[in-house]
């Protein structure tokens, strides 16, 4: 009965961290190609070589194509709060 329980505590822990989904950074580019080929265009996954703007090592960043557009507009909307002159009006994109 012990045994019973334990293997069936096993059994759930290992599936709660399976349900992680895939690990896009690990996957060469074949294995990302299978990936997206059932999958939206908007769904797709694209990996780049960034180096963080503390560091100089690049890694490997992937993201779905609707997680990149996200990022790079909040980016986007970043350097423009930064860009603006003390005691001026918000820019137009975060209004």
């Amino acid at each position: 009965m012990k045994y019973l329980l334990l293997a069936g505590l096993a059994f759930i822990v290992s599936s709660c961290a399976a349900n992680d989904g895939p690990s896009f950074a690990t996957m060469s580019e074949l294995e990302l190609l299978a990936y997206n080929r059932g999958l939206p265009p908007e769904k797709h996954v694209f990996c780049l070589q960034e180096a963080d703007s503390s560091s100089f090592i690049r890694r490997r960043i992937c993201r779905s194509y609707e997680d990149w557009i996200t990022h790079n507009e909040q980016s986007a909307m970043t350097l423009d709060v930064l860009h603006t002159p003390p005691n001026a009006t918000l820019p137009g994109s975060i209004r």
